[in-house]
């Protein structure tokens, strides 16, 4: 009995930890696309240096830097695409731009995921529309 929990326990850790790698890479993979659709330019890591300076950068994130006095955004990726996304002010407004609209859109869905469920549940509990 307790050898047979135990397997139940490793299994149910072993689907946690795959289904919130799948989530995180949806969502990475989500953010690359909008990075890409507002001008950001995919720059591969190739070499092994490129690749270590690659892993030494702060991952999944928009972050901001100064080249050549002039903002730079960029968005480092090393375990996807292995690649840095890099965009200027005018790509990285765009960015934001389509990032709120994302969001917004999230959100219409889910009221609507919610209004079918509740009303699924009005229904469910009253016998539909004709009382049966």
């Amino acid at each position: 009995m307790i050898r047979t929990l135990n397997i139940f326990f490793v299994l149910f850790i072993m689907v946690s930890i795959v289904g919130c790698a799948a989530i995180q890479a949806n969502k990475t993979q989500e953010q690359e696309q909008l990075l890409s659709a507002a001008g950001f330019a995919m720059v591969p890591a190739t070499t092994p240096g490129e690749l270590e300076n690659l892993n030494t950068l702060t991952a999944h994130k928009v972050l901001f830097s100064v080249k050549d006095n002039k903002p730079l955004y960029w968005y480092a990726d090393p375990t996807n695409c292995r690649c840095v996304y890099t965009g200027d002010q005018e790509a990285y407004q765009r960015y934001e731009r389509l990032l709120t609209e994302s969001q917004i859109a999230n959100e219409v869905e889910d009221a609507a995921i919610s209004n079918e469920v509740a009303e699924a549940n009005m229904w469910g509990w009253m016998g539909g529309p004709w009382g049966w």
